[in-house]
Order: structure tokens, then C-alpha cells, then sequence
């Protein structure tokens, strides 16, 4: 070190004493703790959240679809339940109007129309291409004549409806309201039992049997493993008319075997109790000739389950019913004449088990009187999309409807052994064929 910079020897003790230094401790040493690595997410323990309670539809379901506004509403046996927004047909592939019931589900379906294009959550409306499915809802009319939902809720739909599910589509909305009258039934029919003993009745059944052969042999009294399906004739005058049309039912068919109805085989007296309090009491005897000596225990009428859906049309002057999209009777009606068309309504039966009556709801669906644009005369109009208007009676409200209609006393009589939750009656001045009703479908109804 050069002089110039040497301190001196006495640098440290000529300005400072030894009580002037501070001394402080040495900071303790680091600890560094081992490193800490994070469970992977597939080993970590899975924790169980709580499952929120999803509510459910009560009762029968009726959906109702506004063309105007571009949503779907879920109506169940309490009212209002759900609401979505959809996208409907767009021009030159609108959304058909009218009645209609879900008629198949697919999860993953396909359309083999337009390109395979993926139609999720499918619910079929028409065998000619229209549903409900999840797809792209931009809040206009842009599909193909479908009812597209949003996926989550067509998700949930997927779960709530079963076969058969009511579907009206409007132009505006419309909604299930409650009603009453005295042609639709109220309380199911109870069997009145007579007084004369068993014995007594089966000694007086053996003495008035005659043999006969199982052809044109009532369900009621048909051996065991014979099959018998129904007459879809009109409405049955003797014991003769009621078993034509009746024949075995395929062994191989995979179809549930239908037979003929019980209330008009079976031997008891059946009542039926309208809201008006009016009761139409109904005796069902089987003939004497349809007895079988040899029969010692009864054999069970089999009936289908489900709920029946009628259709009432002024047009073909007839009452339709079906049950599971397949014919079960039809009958001949009257309805009043007048200059006023009847409309179309619908209207749904709600059982209330707790003491076996019936409630109803009603939905009616305006009047479009309207021809088509390709039936127009002027190709301006028809380039335009316009339509030609036609003024026309007010259609009859739903209970000026029924006050017209005249359905016979065993037709009823059956009716009200069958009725359950979801039965409907369609009443219209269309015929059946006037949509695309045919095998496979409930009553389609166009709203013209």
C-alpha cells in the first residue's frame, strides 16, 4: 500500500473510545424448508358436492310454442313450469301450426335431409322432418322448419317429456286454462256389484251357455292364449257386429296384443258421473250365446295402459281414439249445425287420485283464415311473400263447442273407463286426414 494512503497507526484510538462501537449480532442462518409439490387432480381426494334438487314437472306436459315471439313455454299440472327462447323455420321453410304430440326420441339423431346435419336431443313432431332438437338459437327464424333450444335446455326437456307429449305451435301465445262442462267426465265409473250370490250366478250362466266356437268369441270369455284385437268399426248395434273384426294377433308380432275393449264383454253395470252432476248409467251383458259351459274361472280382460288421446272432428262426423299412436275405436257423433265453425281446442284431463276425479284444462287456438302464397293469383304476390286474407265467422269458444257435440252413451261408457292423466280431446272442424295423422302418430291438426 502507497504511503498516500496508509492510515495511521493511531487512526482507530485518537478519535474514538472503545464505548462508542456498537456491536450487533449476526442474523441467524436461513432455514430453507423442502419444497413442497402439488397433488395431481386425478389423485386428489374427490370431494362430493352437494346435489342441488332439480324440479320436476307434475303431471301431464304441455308445451306451447309463439312463432311471434320465438319462445317455448312448459306448462305442467300446476301452470307455468319453464321458458326458453327458440328459432323457428325461416322463409321458404316455416314452422308448421297446429296440434301436435312428441312421436319419437333421439338423443344423437341425424338428419337425413339436409347433409346428415346433427339434430341432438331430437323430439320428432311429424314423420315429414319436423322437431324439437338443440341448435343454434340466434333469436330469429333461421332453421328449417324445426324448433331449435338452447342445448342445456333442450338437455332438460330430453328429461321431462315422455311419448305423447302435447305440443301446440301458434302464432302468438297461448296457455292451458282451467275448465269444465258437462260432456267431459269427471269421476271414473264404479262397478256395482249385485246381490245375488256367485254360485247362484255362475248355475244361471251354465244353464242359459250354449257351446260355441272361439271364432267371434268376446275376450271376456275366450280361452286362455287366445289373442283378439278390436274392431275400428263404427259404433257396435248386437252382439253379432261387436265381434266382426276381431281376429288373433300374430305370435311373432313385437307389438303389445290389443283386445277388445271390457266394457263392452264384460257382464256389470257402469255409471258415469259429468260435471253437471248428471249420471249415465250403463248395463254391459254379455249374451247368453257367448257363455261357455266349461268357463270356471274368469279370464282377465287385457287393456293397454297410457293415457288416450280423442279427436273429435265435424267433418268426418266421428270420435277417434287412440292410445299409444294406435287405433282403439272410432264411433259415429252429431254435432248441432251451425254458421259458425266449431275451432279447434284441446283440452287435458289431470286425475286427482285422492278421490278419483278429473280435472281439465283447455287451450284453443286462434282462427287463420289465410290461402297460401303459391295459391295466390298475382305472381307480385307471390315473389313478395304476401298472402291473400279472407274474412270469415268467429269460430265457436270452447264451451259453445261442446254444447254441440253429442257423443253416444257407450262410447262415453268406455271412455271413462279409460281415461287417465294426459287423455286429451281434440275437437276441429278438420277432418283426421286433413294433417299428417296416419300410423305411428297421434291426432296432427294443422291450424289453418
Amino acid at each position: 500500500m502507497s504511503s498516500a494512503h496508509a492510515l495511521p497507526q493511531d487512526f482507530w484510538s485518537q478519535d474514538f473510545a472503545p464505548s462508542d462501537y456498537f456491536f450487533e449480532d449476526a442474523p441467524a442462518p436461513r432455514v430453507v424448508l423442502p419444497r413442497r409439490t402439488s397433488t395431481p387432480k386425478h389423485r386428489a381426494a374427490r370431494v362430493t358436492k352437494p346435489v342441488r334438487e332439480i324440479r320436476k314437472p307434475q303431471g301431464p306436459l304441455i308445451v306451447a310454442i309463439s312463432i311471434e315471439n320465438q319462445s317455448l313455454k312448459v306448462y305442467d299440472a300446476n301452470g307455468f313450469f319453464a321458458e326458453s327462447p327458440v328459432s323457428t323455420g325461416m322463409r321458404g321453410h316455416t314452422t308448421p301450426m297446429g296440434v301436435f304430440s312428441v312421436i319419437q326420441k333421439h338423443k344423437w339423431h341425424r338428419s337425413n335431409i339436409y347433409s346428415s346435419a346433427p339434430m341432438p336431443y331430437m323430439q320428432r313432431l311429424t314423420w315429414s322432418g319436423i322437431a324439437l332438437h338443440a341448435g343454434v338459437v340466434p333469436g330469429y327464424p333461421a332453421s328449417h322448419g324445426c324448433i331449435r333450444m338452447p342445448t342445456a335446455f333442450a338437455t332438460q326437456m330430453w328429461g321431462w317429456t315422455r311419448m305423447g307429449a302435447r305440443v301446440v305451435i301458434s302464432p302468438g301465445e297461448i296457455a292451458p286454462t282451467s275448465f269444465s262442462h258437462p260432456l267431459l267426465i269427471t269421476q271414473k265409473p264404479a262397478p256395482v256389484a249385485t246381490n245375488e250370490p256367485p254360485k247362484q250366478q255362475a248355475a244361471s250362466a251354465d244353464a242359459n251357455a250354449s257351446p260355441v266356437s272361439t271364432t267371434g268369441m268376446s275376450p271376456a270369455t275366450a280361452p286362455v292364449g287366445s289373442e283378439l284385437r278390436p274392431s275400428i268399426s263404427a259404433e257396435p248395434t248386437s252382439a253379432s257386429s261387436e265381434t266382426t273384426g276381431l281376429a288373433k294377433a300374430d305370435s311373432k308380432s313385437d307389438k303389445p296384443t290389443l283386445v277388445a275393449d271390457a266394457s263392452s264383454t264384460l257382464s256389470r253395470t257402469a255409471s258415469i258421473t259429468l260435471t253437471d252432476g248428471s249420471v249415465i248409467d250403463k248395463a254391459i251383458a254379455a249374451p247368453a250365446s257367448e257363455t261357455t259351459p266349461s268357463a270356471t274361472t274368469p279370464v282377465p280382460a287385457v287393456r293397454r295402459t297410457g293415457p288416450i288421446a280423442m279427436f273429435a272432428s265435424r267433418k268426418d262426423g266421428k270420435l277417434y281414439v287412440r292410445q299409444n299412436f294406435e287405433p282403439l275405436f272410432d264411433v259415429a257423433i252429431t254435432i248441432a249445425p251451425s254458421d259458425r265453425p266449431l275451432g279447434t281446442h284441446v283440452f287435458t284431463a289431470q286425475e286427482d287420485k285422492s278421490n278419483a276425479t278429473f280435472r281439465w284444462s283447455v287451450m284453443t287456438l286462434p282462427a287463420v283464415a289465410r290461402a297460401n302464397a303459391e295459391e295466390s293469383s298475382s305472381r307480385k304476390q307471390r315473389v313478395a311473400g304476401a298472402v291473400a286474407t279472407t274474412s270469415a265467422p268467429a269460430p265457436d269458444i270452447a264451451s259453445e263447442a261442446l254444447d254441440r257435440v253429442t257423443i253416444p252413451a257407450d262410447a262415453m261408457t268406455r271412455i271413462a273407463e279409460l281415461l287417465t292423466t294426459g287423455s286429451s280431446l281434440i275437437v276441429s272442424d278438420q277432418g283426421v286426414a286433413s294433417g299428417e295423422t296416419g300410423e305411428g302418430t297421434d291426432f296432427i291438426v294443422p291450424l289453418r
